[in-house]
């Protein structure tokens, strides 16, 4: 476990809150120099506990379907298991993928504008590994929201935020230029006008503008920090939740319940198999297993069943 410092894990969290955050209000939050925060992030970085700069995108807004697979698989050889995330990583629609423990082996998100595009991709892939897969769930996303690592600095003073990047809103208009944009800073929000120019072939003027503009229409809604969360002594689990006679009132109850629980970082709603995922970073198997008998026990009239698993491995990050 890597050892941090209070001014290191405000760093993180201002930035996990805005990855875009400049170096001068950083240094001014911590009252030292820009440089000396710029190094800071340098080694932050050497030390792979900030692997990447993600810029959230709003999945309804940029006109596609968010779809979630779930494979557990039989006895499969590692080279066979390597084939298949080494397939899925190159496939250009594929926005998160994992190993996991636990319910499931392997987890991964996909995007496609229609459901028959999702059904073709799904039909090669099972035609090409369906030997190995003992069970396949899947799930369409509704509603998606994060939310900083509050965990990160439990006296954090400044009002909490989250971002809602997926509910019942009307896709928006994007040309080509702008899916050019939302691609160069996918996994770097914080790559330079000039740097983006060079990669985009479009000029630091409209670069700027359009950026503005799909920050206005929230399509893109905000910038947060990959981490590496075992290297601050943290375990990333993944819990499925199936409700039982939920009402509308319950339902607001548990989500302001999750908004105010600091390890639960990510709510999402669901058509599947169950209905709703957390994604919580504990600091041990032990805290992340009383925070889920917390949740049994307060919401028990409307949970019907919660199964968990432990990510082990995050292989893509991308929420473009």
């Amino acid at each position: 476990m890597e050892s941090l410092d209070k001014r290191d894990r405000l760093i993180l969290l201002l930035l996990d809150t805005d990855a875009t955050t400049p170096l001068s209000e950083i240094a001014k939050r911590l009252k030292i120099s820009k440089e000396a925060v710029l190094y800071r992030i340098r080694q932050l970085e050497a030390r792979d506990i900030i692997l990447q700069y993600v810029t959230l995108s709003h999945f309804a807004k940029t006109g596609r379907i968010h779809f979630k697979v779930y494979l557990q698989f039989n006895t499969i050889p590692s080279e066979s298991k390597q084939e298949i995330i080494d397939y899925l990583s190159s496939a250009q629609e594929i926005g998160w993928l994992a190993s996991t423990e636990g319910v499931f082996d392997l987890m991964f998100s996909i995007r496609f504008p229609t459901i028959f595009e999702f059904e073709d991709f799904k039909d090669v892939f099972c035609q090409k590994f369906d030997k190995f897969i003992q069970n396949m769930q899947i799930a369409i996303l509704t509603e998606a929201e994060t939310k900083p690592r509050y965990y990160l600095l439990p006296e954090y003073p400044e009002k909490k935020v989250s971002f809602l990047h997926c509910d019942k809103s009307a896709a928006e208009s994007l040309d080509e230029e702008d899916w050019k944009i939302l691609h160069a800073i996918a996994t770097n929000a914080r790559t330079s006008s000039v740097e983006l120019e060079k990669k985009t072939g479009i000029t630091q003027r409209i670069i700027r503008y359009r950026r503005a503009d799909l920050e206005k229409k929230g399509i893109i809604v905000g910038y947060k920090l990959a981490i590496n969360y075992r290297k601050l002594g943290f375990l990333f689990f993944k819990c499925f939740i199936t409700f039982r006679n939920l009402t509308n009132n319950q339902y607001l109850t548990l989500r302001e319940y999750i908004r105010t629980s600091p390890n639960i970082i990510y709510w999402i709603k669901t058509i599947g198999s169950w209905d709703a995922e957390l994604e919580i970073e504990s600091a041990s198997a032990e805290d992340y297993y009383a925070l889920i008998g917390e949740i049994k026990s307060r919401f028990a009239p409307i949970i019907l069943r919660i199964d968990s698993t432990l990510v082990s491995k995050e292989h893509i990050i991308t929420h473009v």
